[in-house]
């Protein structure tokens, strides 16, 4: 408890958020290895294993709008720090590289103007590297726009409300008979995009709301109202989703992707989020002295997430789980992988941020052999 009063770090949400995406590696590595033969998502237990992997991204993306709202600090004049404006954009804009690198459909980008239109397609679709990139800078505006938490809050809650509501309309709508292939990607998901701004960009911004109610706790009762809170949301916001789904079930099934439409399932996935918010809520409670490690790996999330691309799927100059074990596996071999995965990505994530913090040297040549590899796969 002391760490949670000391600073502004809340271990029990950076917890969640870690286990979130430990979580979503788990289902890739799982569904990527496994071979579609061996099991069915419409029975159990793959059913319900499906359906609680919606709810991952829900969970990281809330608790990164509650992380904005204590790391986005303002002046004496309420004003966002330059400095602190550079580093949202230079974060989002390279997460936004790295999200469309990972998809690259050409040998080198002089070959992009060759590529036939269905390659195209798979390089386009949006994934949850992608939309946290764009919301990460719809937010930065929303912060640059309001000039005190009370802003910030009825702002950022209007915000998510409006795109829950919005949700299943926008899902009736082929966006790609509209607007540019790029950009409907971001709204439509029916030419092979995960993550569209309806409705996961509303997570991050009832993060935001959310974030603003903790800030203003008291430090030393956060942790206590956390548990509360999310214990009593629970069974409010399941009975909701049940009710709306119901409601909406006639117009949802006009849509290409119905559970992606649902405002319902919004609220379902929300009594999900604010299920392991208060269990681990009271994990960190009696487990103080891991507060330290929750955080850190909390931070690194995002780092964990694109480590595990490399593990599973390789790079170009070395093969990944995906070229020995694709598609071709049995139950208890993908299972077996999962740890693997899971244990590489996270020791590895710890040793390089050691070395990185330890070393000055390594460091830069760190920095080096990033861009050395870039220009080596896009050039040549």
């Amino acid at each position: 408890m002391s760490n949670q009063s000391q600073s502004n770090r809340l271990p029990s949400l950076d917890f969640a958020r870690i286990f979130a995406m430990l979580m979503m590696i788990a289902g890739h590595t799982f569904f990527s290895l496994i071979n579609p033969d061996a099991i069915s998502t419409h029975t159990f237990p793959w059913n319900w294993w499906e359906f609680t992997r919606g709810a991952t991204a829900p969970i990281f993306l809330t608790v990164s709008g509650v992380a904005q709202v204590f790391a986005n600090k303002r002046n004496e004049f309420g004003k966002i720090k330059s400095e602190t404006k550079h580093k949202r954009i230079k974060t989002a804009l390279t997460l936004l590289g790295i999200g469309y690198l990972f998809s690259f459909p050409a040998d080198k980008i002089y070959d992009i103007p060759f590529i036939e239109h269905q390659y195209l397609q798979g390089f386009l679709s949006v994934n949850i590297l992608q939309l946290f990139a764009v919301v990460l800078l719809g937010v930065l505006l929303l912060f640059v726009l309001t000039k005190n938490d009370k802003q910030l809050f009825r702002s950022s809650l209007t915000i998510a409300i409006l795109i829950s509501i919005l949700t299943p309309l926008t899902q009736l709508v082929n966006w790609f008979d509209i607007l540019p292939f790029p950009i409907a990607s971001y709204l439509d998901y029916r030419n092979g995009s995960f993550f569209g701004i309806f409705p996961f960009a509303s997570f991050v911004f009832y993060g935001i709301a959310f974030g603003v109610m903790i800030k203003g706790i008291n430090p030393a009762e956060r942790l206590n109202w956390i548990i509360k809170r999310s214990f009593y949301s629970t069974p409010v916001f399941l009975l909701i989703g049940i009710a709306l789904y119901n409601l909406e079930f006639d117009l949802i099934q006009q849509t290409p992707i119905p559970y992606k439409a649902s405002l319902g399932l919004i609220f379902v996935r929300y009594s999900i989020v604010a299920l392991v918010f208060a269990i681990t809520g009271l994990i960190t409670k009696a487990l103080p002295r891991f507060n330290s490690i929750f955080t850190f790996f909390g931070q690194k999330a995002l780092y964990v997430y694109i480590l595990h691309i490399f593990i599973l799927y390789g790079t170009v100059v070395s093969p990944g789980m995906m070229h020995f074990f694709g598609g071709t596996s049995s139950i208890a071999i993908a299972m077996m992988n999962i740890p693997i995965v899971l244990a590489g990505t996270m020791i590895l994530t710890y040793l390089l941020q050691k070395l990185i913090d330890s070393s000055k040297r390594f460091s830069l040549a760190y920095k080096f052999s990033i861009t050395a590899y870039l220009i080596y796969v896009l050039f040549i």
